[in-house]
């Protein structure tokens, strides 16, 4: 597997490029900060998507036990996020989602892939999987009515 190393924030997230997927991934190992940590993390993501073209966008939160902060949770909640995920050539979202360990609250999970289609339009599509092959698979297709 090939990865470049995009951004790294120590205890709170890992981004890579991951050739073999064509997609950006994101991997929390927290999603809590009191800072300004998930904002620029998000914001390094978008700004490789924006230069590289890149339509694939991984998020792994199987790592992490802490939801985002109430103003990060606001924040991904927004227009401005919104419009900044629109004004980028993504399309396929793939959500790892958090394991058995963490003491997050899981219940948006089983409305994440429609919530995700109702915020960014007919033109992406969304899955919520942890099994690499389907994810491979998922990303690989062609952006058809099939996989959303």
């Amino acid at each position: 597997m090939s990865e470049e190393v995009i951004y790294s924030h120590s205890g709170l997230v890992d981004i890579h490029w991951r050739r073999n997927l064509q997609a950006v991934h994101l991997i929390w190992h927290s999603e809590y900060n009191e800072g300004t940590g998930v904002r620029e993390a998000v914001q390094a993501a978008i700004n490789f998507v924006k230069a590289n073209g890149v339509t694939n966008w991984l998020v792994d939160i199987s790592r992490s036990d802490e939801a985002l902060s109430d103003r990060d949770y606001e924040w991904v909640s927004s227009d401005g996020f919104r419009d900044m995920i629109r004004n980028s050539p993504l399309q396929r979202f793939v959500m790892i989602p958090p394991g058995p360990q963490s003491k997050q609250d899981t219940s948006w999970i089983a409305d994440w892939e429609k919530n995700t289609l109702s915020n960014f339009g007919n033109e992406v599509s969304a899955k919520v999987s942890s099994d690499m092959a389907e994810i491979q698979e998922f990303f690989c297709a062609e952006l058809t009515g099939e996989n959303q």
